[in-house]
Order: C-alpha cells, then sequence, then structure tokens
C-alpha cells in the first residue's frame, strides 16, 4: 500500500514575527509572534521572507485588501527544516 503513495517534500518554517508599526488595524495576525508555513525546496531565506510578505490576507470590514507585509513583519527565522507527507 505504501508504494502506491506519492512522498511530497518540502521546507517547512517558523518565522518569529512582530506587528507592523505602521498597521493600526486589529487583525488576529497582527497580534501573533510566531506563525508556521511551507515553501518548496530550494526556496532561499530572504525568497521565503518576501513570499510571505506579498501574501494577501481577506479583505476586512471597510474593502481594504491587505498584505501579510503591511500588518506583519518578520523578525527572523526560528526553524527550517525538510519535511515530507504522503500523498
Amino acid at each position: 500500500m505504501r508504494d502506491t503513495m506519492k512522498t511530497k517534500k518540502f521546507l517547512n518554517v517558523v518565522f518569529n514575527i512582530k506587528r507592523n508599526p505602521a498597521y493600526n488595524g486589529g487583525h488576529e495576525l497582527a497580534g501573533c509572534n510566531r506563525i508556521h508555513t511551507t515553501f518548496p525546496l530550494g526556496t532561499t531565506e530572504q525568497e521565503m521572507i518576501s513570499e510571505f510578505h506579498a501574501e494577501r490576507v481577506n479583505i476586512d470590514i471597510h474593502g481594504k485588501t491587505w498584505t501579510k507585509g503591511e500588518m506583519i513583519q518578520v523578525v527572523s527565522i526560528e526553524k527550517c527544516f525538510e519535511d515530507s507527507t504522503d500523498r
């Protein structure tokens, strides 16, 4: 059974984050100090941070679309390791 499954490998990353001082909203994300995410193998640290900051967050009640970089800033990478899952 296991032979028929495909293994998918990726980078498992935990960012230490802080609120962007320019953001005055109350989104739950802005109150976090760590966030977990994944990236394809071979992604550099700078690419991870840039891609993370560029991700869109849902539209708020006033109709504005925010990016994660407008709400929070990556302070450092706490953990980064290769991981895999059977699909």
